[in-house]
């Protein structure tokens, strides 16, 4: 199996799902669990999806090539999308736009973010590593660090939880397992801090992108000299874009993302 799955410690949510089961995220079935059976072990509750519903997440091939700055698929244009061709200059390099927030995407995120249905953090982060895979297609992006991107803090206080910070530490478990088969060490670093400010869900593009001026900051004394930010949903690019000018100012020289979805 050529999956995070061969490789990571699984038990945790085999035995919570036999105990406490919840079934598919997407579809509602239920599991086939055999927690103490290696051999026989279904990854379904690894990944809180059923294997039909896995396959619904493939990441979608772009028969048109993928926007050189924002990474969603190109429809009729070439190179480069028309919002980021008629939008302001972004201090990011490049970044990866994996799925289209809406249908099974957004039923999935939803399921993750607001019912904490934490063994789909497990699926969103083997797509980081896919991610990581198409923008080394174009990038080279050695030695680089992966940077959370930092969550406004009355968000946290809301809903008691960061998922973008528990990713950050599924992350950290599978790079150390993929150290442990020779691969190089790519560590993380919570180097960026949000200061309070509006929701950005509540303003349109203009007032996004003035809401969050000044308001992501450097919080430790080293950057990474390579950064990939990585988060959810890309919107308008403006908390990406204020992440990169943030560790641009901070001495990082390049500065890429990769998103979840892209709405």
């Amino acid at each position: 199996m050529n999956t995070l799955l061969s490789k990571l410690p699984y038990w945790r949510e085999a035995i919570r799902e036999t105990f406490f089961p919840q079934g598919c995220a997407l579809c509602g079935s239920s599991f086939n669990n055999k927690p103490f059976d290696s051999v026989n072990y279904s990854p379904d509750s690894f990944y809180g999806l059923c294997c039909n519903c896995r396959k619904k997440l493939e990441i979608p091939e772009a028969e048109r090539g993928r926007c050189s700055l924002c990474g969603q698929p190109l429809v009729s244009e070439q190179g480069t999308c028309l919002p980021c061709r008629n939008g302001s200059e972004r201090s990011f390099d490049r970044l990866i736009s994996l799925f289209p927030y809406m249908g099974h995407f957004k039923k999935v995120l939803g399921e993750y973010k607001f019912k904490r249905r934490l063994g789909l953090g497990n699926l969103f982060v083997e797509k980081l590593w896919q991610g990581l895979d198409i923008l080394l297609e174009t990038e080279d992006v050695s030695g680089f660090c992966w940077v959370p991107v930092p969550a406004r803090p009355g968000k946290i206080k809301q809903s008691g939880w960061d998922q973008i910070d528990y990713l950050a530490k599924l992350l950290e478990v599978s790079i150390h397992y993929r150290t442990k088969r020779s691969e190089p060490s790519i560590p993380i670093q919570r180097c960026l801090k949000r200061l309070p400010s509006v929701s950005q869900k509540r303003l349109n593009k203009e007032n996004r992108l003035q809401n969050l001026q000044g308001r992501i900051i450097i919080d430790t004394r080293i950057v990474p000299k390579t950064a990939i930010l990585f988060d959810d949903v890309y919107t308008t690019g403006a908390t990406m874009d204020a992440c990169a000018t943030a560790l641009k100012s901070g001495g990082t020289e390049k500065v890429y993302g990769i998103c979840l979805c892209y709405d």
